[in-house]
């Protein structure tokens, strides 16, 4: 089996980019942007948004690209990078998880883009916003991640399937439903065709959301106190990764194939978003330009030491290393042109030259990237508006939806019993009071990852969070500190959250 590396060309010159908030409305014109692969110009910046604020027209034109993407071998060939074991190694459990994959997913959106010009020269990724998807569960306005995903069931759902035992890169799923509706039934295994026609998934149609992805677990993994971009890193992947990884199963739960599934492209959206999110709290306030100084905080970028890759490790100057499995020539290379050479260039998303990006967020995302720390704790109103309009670069919206305030109308709340009682970590207890609630007032239950999704991915001695918080409260070793919690769950959610025998 032949493999072949990509390496990719430094770009001569750099796209002004700008973004704005919606608050701010400044009349700035778009700017043009080219997409990289055919010297073809659109007047439309990158800037990608949740799929539930996308029209039913920007919809069909990204199931179209992903279809002809299938279609043409181009998407396997994306799966082929992924399971390489070299790039794999240095893309999980690494310093450079992140933006190994911010790299992965501009190169798999210029592709798309450059499938049907000019129909697709504008498209960008959707995220699988799944931190607001979570809230309307909180607030039983649906019951699993099928009902209150859009995303899930305009790709396609779980439920129109046939059982296949087509081998998939290695991989067979006889034991999972093979769904051939929407894009899934253009999915071929590989560029010679072998095409199964339907993509494994696990039963979203009975699977519940858990604490992992609800925006107090998600808050405390991006913006954990005092710590480097690797442990932040290592936080994003072990908990909210992981955990939707493990939530949607399927072809999902594969370490190396999971870009066989096209929800793979927007999780790892709402992933970079994370980061993107992190950047703007963690290392803008505080680190002024990409210098040589600053490239080397340990909030810009860390390195570490990666066993059987190139050099052992990584660090900022490192190369990309993503190559493809099997190949015979690097046919992705150019959706790749263009972009930083060195894991140190992909810092900040809206530096990236003519492939530069923002993004379009609301709700409690939006909220987290605009007040970071401050996130639903509560700050005087002249101070949000402030924030809301300090020359952000990415446009945001605020929250709009009675959930949404509901919610962090709790928060505040708890935040104000905790400082009533000199209790300094006060996100810690709302994430008590929250794993609480899914154990005993929500349908599905609190459970660690699986044995075999624990094999897969390595992670045989590590416990869910939310999963491994739970166990903790009821072996009283991390009991929750807030006095009548309880009574503030009731208030606000219509369910105290104790435990049957603690009523």
């Amino acid at each position: 089996m032949s493999s072949v590396k990509i390496y990719y060309p430094l770009l001569a010159c750099v796209l002004v980019w700008y973004c704005v908030t919606v608050a701010s409305s400044q009349d700035t014109p778009d700017p043009t942007s080219s997409d990289g692969i055919n010297g073809t110009s659109v007047a439309c910046p990158r800037i990608r948004k949740a799929w539930d604020r996308q029209t039913d027209v920007e919809k069909a034109t990204y199931i179209h690209a992903l279809q002809l993407s299938m279609d043409q071998g181009l998407y396997s060939k994306f799966m082929s990078i992924h399971q390489d074991a070299v790039s794999n190694r240095q893309a999980h459990g690494t310093c450079v998880f992140l933006f190994w994959h911010r790299q992965f997913l501009v190169g798999f959106e210029n592709m798309l883009r450059s499938l049907d010009p000019p129909r697709t020269s504008c498209l960008t990724l959707p995220y699988y916003d799944y931190v607001q998807h979570n809230l309307d569960y909180v607030n039983q306005r649906c019951t699993t991640i099928e009902s209150c995903s859009p995303i899930l069931r305009d790709l396609g759902g779980s439920t129109q399937a046939i059982r296949s035992t087509a081998n998939i890169g290695g991989y067979t799923y006889p034991q999972f439903a093979c769904v051939n509706a929407s894009v899934a039934s253009h999915f071929c295994a590989d560029s010679q065709r072998s095409c199964s026609g339907c993509i494994p998934r696990g039963p979203w149609h009975s699977t519940f959301f858990n604490p992992d992805v609800n925006f107090n677990r998600v808050k405390r993994a991006v913006l954990p106190t005092g710590s480097s971009i690797a442990a932040v890193t290592s936080a994003i992947e072990f908990s909210v990764h992981n955990s939707v990884h493990s939530m949607l199963s399927g072809v999902m739960g594969n370490l190396f194939i999971s870009p066989v599934e096209p929800v793979f492209y927007s999780h790892h959206t709402t992933i970079d978003l994370l980061h993107t999110i992190y950047h703007r709290c963690r290392v803008q306030p505080f680190v002024s330009g990409l210098t040589e100084s600053s490239a080397s905080d340990p909030r810009v970028f860390q390195g570490c030491s990666i066993p059987q890759t190139p050099n052992g490790g990584v660090t900022r100057n490192s190369s990309v290393f993503m190559q493809e499995s099997g190949l015979r020539n690097n046919s992705l290379m150019r959706f790749f042109d263009g972009l930083p050479t060195t894991y140190g260039g992909l810092t900040d998303s809206t530096q990236l030259g003519q492939h530069s990006y923002s993004y379009d967020m609301g709700g409690l995302v939006g909220d987290l990237y605009t007040k970071c720390d401050a996130a639903g704790l509560g700050l005087p109103e002249v101070e949000e508006r402030r924030r809301l309009t300090s020359g952000m670069r990415h446009v945001v919206r605020p929250i709009a939806s009675a959930d949404g305030n509901t919610f962090l109308g709790w928060r505040r709340a708890v935040f104000k019993r905790a400082q009533a009682q000199r209790i300094e970590d006060s996100d810690r207890e709302m994430e008590k009071m929250m794993v609480m609630m899914y154990a005993n007032c929500l349908p599905g239950n609190v459970t660690d990852y699986s044995p075999e999704f624990k094999a897969m991915w390595g992670i045989e001695g590590v416990v869910a969070p939310s999963k491994r918080l739970l166990d903790a409260i009821q072996d009283g070793s991390d009991t929750i500190k807030i006095s009548n919690w309880t009574a503030l769950n009731q208030r606000y959610f219509g369910c105290g959250g104790a435990f049957p025998n603690d009523k």
